[in-house]
């Protein structure tokens, strides 16, 4: 008996000591727990994480609520009397007979689209570093300043313009190449319908050169009427993507679109990271790299961050407290949520500021099968399906499948991104899909299905490349 309750009192004073514990336990969570929730939130779903910084917060955000402008610099900026751009056709490319009309990279003259090439010659000869390529309609030129006053390579561009459309181009054009002295360094390729070439109105008095050089009014209100809008014409995003990108006379590119802006001397610290890595491999250097190509994370920001984060510690800054996230994280998960994001987000080294490094190499295969990378390459990966429109979107899945095919290896470059123009898109502000549209879904994928087995057919084909 006298065993027994000393058992028991041993018993009873470890459960009084592991209640003691338990009680400290809940009281030590309750006072962490708004913070750890925040910190998880912040981790796994995006939540705002408090983090105290709020003067680097608020030197991002605009006082007043007012949503992104592109180019909202230029109200500062006063026009010259000579224009920074090299128009190396002027306003011949309107003459009934002017010759310089070529067809599209891939489809040729099956296509149904015709190109004028260097409209406006960028000056920049340099053929060792990378080429800005990408594309835009009139709505979406003002985009371009903010791509050329961060990015120190070339920038070749294509311009869809169909009719009147290219005549509204022009008057952009001059009205922007008389205020940015960065405009010296980009190409402009006309692209247009066979059947509606370029066509010459003269410049509405709201669009022309003004006493100023922000965006005109017609712009910021999202008012200009186009003659693509106005026939209802589809977008040949990949045409425009393929014009733009052969155009490019240097080592190495980059296709990407109108409103994604590269992060701060995103040029010189890539070329950098390439001769580091030729200086250890040595002279099998392009032999060994042959086939890769280097993944530009992209991110998207809230509508009223005006200043653009230029490093990734101001990045990062803004995703933690759930003013940045992963772009369409919100509306298409698998597009680009990249291999290693999560570790590419809690590495926040200092020198990821001033330097681009690899962080990861992998290959496009499941899960990852239906990721839509942006990346710097060259000029020998395959060109984009030019039967794919914008409107019938996954317009870059094929040129994806094919690189899978071919064993195309991606470089993860940390230090480096693209963010997108200020707005994160949601579900809830997305158009509603109409019949027209649905119809274009319809032709994207019966196309798409033809161009799989012709590209199966040429190189092979591999289980770990799945067909979405």
């Amino acid at each position: 008996m006298k065993c027994c309750a000393m058992i028991c009192r041993f018993f009873r004073t470890k459960l009084c000591v592991y209640f003691f514990i338990l009680i400290c336990v809940l009281f030590l969570g309750r006072i962490f727990q708004t913070r750890r929730a925040a910190a998880l939130r912040a981790i796994f779903y995006h939540f705002p994480y408090p983090r105290g910084n709020t003067l680097l917060l608020h030197q991002f955000s605009s006082e007043n609520n007012i949503p992104f402008v592109p180019g909202l610099f230029l109200k500062s900026i006063q026009p010259i009397n000579e224009s920074y751009c090299n128009f190396r056709l002027g306003y011949n490319i309107f003459n009934d007979k002017f010759e310089e009309v070529d067809p599209s990279p891939q489809l040729g003259y099956d296509g149904a689209y015709r190109i004028i090439y260097n409209v406006i010659k960028g000056t920049n000869n340099e053929s060792k570093t990378i080429t800005y390529c990408s594309h835009f309609t009139p709505e979406f030129l003002y985009h371009l300043v903010e791509i050329v006053i961060r990015w120190e390579g070339p920038v070749s561009v294509s311009a869809f313009v169909p009719s009147t459309d290219a005549s509204i181009t022009m008057c952009l054009l001059e009205r922007i190449c008389n205020c940015v002295p960065e405009m010296n360094k980009v190409s402009v390729h006309f692209v247009f319908p066979n059947e509606y070439p370029p066509d010459h109105i003269a410049c509405d008095p709201t669009l022309s050169v003004p006493q100023g050089c922000f965006m005109p009014d017609v712009l910021v209100n999202k008012k200009l009427e186009t003659f693509r809008n106005t026939e209802k014409l589809i977008y040949p995003v990949n045409v425009a993507r393929n014009v733009a990108r052969v155009s490019a006379e240097t080592t190495y590119v980059l296709v990407s679109d109108i409103e994604l802006i590269p992060s701060k001397n995103l040029v010189s610290r890539f070329l950098s990271m390439i001769q580091r890595l030729e200086e250890r491999s040595g002279s099998d250097f392009r032999l060994i790299l042959k086939r890769f190509v280097y993944v530009l994370p992209v991110f998207e920001v809230e509508n009223y961050i005006y200043k653009i984060p230029e490093i990734k510690s101001q990045l990062i800054d803004l995703y933690s407290q759930n003013r940045a996230v992963y772009f369409h994280r919100w509306v298409c998960l698998h597009c680009q949520r990249f291999p290693g994001l999560q570790r590419w987000i809690h590495r926040k080294l200092h020198v990821l500021d001033n330097s681009v490094q690899p962080l990861l190499v992998v290959r496009r295969e499941f899960p990852y099968h239906r990721w839509e990378p942006i990346y710097i390459g060259t000029n020998q990966e395959p060109l984009y399906s030019e039967q794919l429109s914008w409107e019938g979107q996954q317009d870059k899945m094929t040129q994806m499948h094919e690189m899978c095919l071919l064993g195309y290896k991606f470089v993860i470059l940390d230090g480096a991104f693209l963010v997108h123009a200020p707005g994160v898109k949601r579900k809830s502000n997305i158009a509603k899909l109409t019949d027209s549209r649905n119809a274009h879904l319809y032709q994207n994928m019966h196309y798409y299905d033809d161009i799989i087995r012709k590209v199966t057919k040429l190189h092979g084909a591999k289980q770990q490349c799945k067909i979405h």
